[in-house]
Order: C-alpha cells, then structure tokens, then sequence
C-alpha cells in the first residue's frame, strides 16, 4: 500500500488533504468530523478583526461605564483578547483530535496581527496560517507598497511566535514569484495558492452591488504552485477548485506538499476525503510510486528543465508553447 504521508511546515501530516478555513472547521465537533473523515490535518475558520469591531459596537447608553471606557474598547483597546473562543476550542480539540490544527487570523491593525498569533500560539496551535486580504484599489499606491506589508506583518509576527507560519496569498500579487521568495528568506514556512475572497456583482433589477461566494480557479492555482516549486525554499498548498483525485494528483505532481479542499466538501461531503484518498492510492499502486516525494513536483517547472539563464530564452519558451496550445 502506498505511503501517503507529507511535510508540511516540518509538520508531518498522514496524508495531503487538508479541510481549509470554513464553516467546516467552525466547530470543535466540525473538527471532529474531518478528522473521522480522513483528512490529513485542518485550519480553523478565520478570526477577523471586523467582526470583534462589530461586536465591539457599544453604545455609550447601554452600560454603566464611562463614556472614555467605551470610546477605548471601540478603538481596539480590547481587541487583544478577540481570539479567546477560537483559543478556548484549540486548547479543547487538542485533547480530543489527533491530526494537525492550523490556526487561521486576518487583520486590519498592525499591531493586532503578532497579538492574535501569540494567543493562538499559546492554546495550542499547531501552526498559524496568516489569512493576510489588501484589495490594491489605490491609485496612487504601487503594488511593491502592498507587498511589503506583507513582509512587515511576517516579520512581526515572528518576533512573537516560534510554530510554523503561512501566509495565504490572494492571485492579485504583480510579481508573484519575487513575493514568495522574500517571504521564505523571512522565515514563511509555507505559502499556500490562492485566497478565493468574496466576488463583487451587480443586481440590475435593484440597481445595487452585492457579494457573492468567491470560487477557486484551480488552473490558476496549478499553475503558479508548478512555477514556483522547487525554486523557494517553503513548503506550497494548493487551494481552490479541487473536484476530484484526479486534480489533488495534479497539484501534487505541481509540487504541492498538501491541497487544501473546501467547496468540495460542501457539495458532496466529508465523506470525499476517503474518495481522495482511495483515487490517490489506486494511481500511485498504478504508477508503482510507494511515496508521495517519487512524484511530487515530477512536472514542475524546475524539474521539466525550464530554468533559463535570461528572460529572452524563458520569453522564446513560453511564446513557443502558446503557438503550440493555440495552433
């Protein structure tokens, strides 16, 4: 039988699936759930920062405080305690659940970002995935200027923790692969690819925006996980639009050490996991692999000898390719 164990962020997990941040991994009994399923490991729902602003919405008339008080709680005096229920259940599942729990934070305060992580850290947390979300809508902002707060967040953060940190990036990066690799030089242990936020639209009836669920590409995401494996020292999770064996197969022969699965689940299940698994075990019995690392990131683009020694010959490629997808 084929050995389905992976690294990931020098965790090792019993197979690559893992349940990605949702409603899924909300509750200790969710938790419960995806481990009996089979997966691999989980990463808790998001904490942000919004919605302990939304909780923290007092007003003056409604407690016997000073209005001074109330003024500090709105402006995020308090805010250091908000990840208390998700601490309170890691401090619980980890006496109950045996696979790998990854804390998920998103912030809008700096300051916040290297407070949550420490809490997490503190009630048990595996590893800490940071759930980092900057929209470049300015115009007078540069993308260098949204990608350096990324450094800086990482940086901070790791004055304050020591378990393992990813950083869950949004496709709307202007030089990806620069980005990762800055990132593992300060000490990101893994990225994972993509963070699907929610979509804009427009009701024509009503005449007003809306948002609707985000939905993973998952070419995009198999894509830049084969352009950047192998070439940055972390670890790389796929994550978005995985429907079947067949695509975790892919993302894994891309180079992903673990694929993080969520509408999937949705739609038809936790009992998925197994399916996964089954479909993955039969292919590498097939292909006589006995571990994942005999194939993993076999179709990279490090591995397929695609490393150029200037941009004209990378430029002579790629354009070669299109003539040949295309005519």
């Amino acid at each position: 039988m084929p050995d389905l164990k992976t690294s990931y962020m020098g965790i090792i997990l019993k197979n690559p699936i893992i349940v990605s941040s949702s409603d899924l991994t909300l509750s200790l009994d969710g938790l419960k759930k995806c481990e009996d399923a089979g997966a691999g490991a989980v990463v808790l729902k998001s904490i942000f920062e919004e919605q302990f602003i939304i909780d923290a919405d007092i007003q003056a008339d409604s407690y016997s405080i000073f209005p001074e008080a109330v003024d500090y709680m709105r402006s995020g005096g308090m805010m250091e305690y908000a990840p208390q229920k998700m601490c309170a259940m890691i401090e619980e599942a980890k006496k109950e659940i045996s696979i790998p729990i990854i804390a998920s934070i998103n912030c809008q305060t700096d300051k916040l970002w290297p407070s949550f992580a420490r809490q997490v850290q503190n009630a048990g947390a595996d590893a800490l995935e940071l759930n980092i979300s900057m929209l470049p809508f300015e115009l007078e902002k540069t993308g260098d200027e949204y990608e350096k707060s990324h450094m800086r967040i990482l940086k901070e953060i790791r004055k304050k923790v020591s378990i393992p940190v990813s950083i869950k990036l949004v496709p709307e990066i202007t030089a990806l692969p620069n980005l990762v690799w800055r990132l593992c030089e300060a000490n990101c242990n893994a990225v994972v690819l993509f963070n699907w936020f929610l979509e804009s639209d427009i009701d024509i009836k009503t005449l007003k925006t809306r948002s609707i669920k985000g939905k993973g590409n998952f070419f995009h995401s198999l894509r830049w996980v084969a352009l950047l494996s192998g070439r940055v020292d972390c670890d790389i999770a796929s994550s978005g639009g995985v429907k079947n064996a067949e695509d975790l197969i892919k993302q894994i022969l891309a180079g992903a050490s673990v694929v993080q699965i969520c509408s999937l689940f949705y739609q038809k299940g936790l009992q998925e996991v197994s399916n996964l698994i089954k479909g993955l075990e039969n292919w590498m019995a097939e292909k006589k692999y006995m571990v994942l690392d005999d194939f993993k990131g076999e179709l990279s683009f490090k591995k397929q000898d695609l490393s150029f020694n200037d941009i004209g010959e990378a430029s002579a490629f790629f354009r070669k390719q299109y003539l040949k997808t295309y005519l």
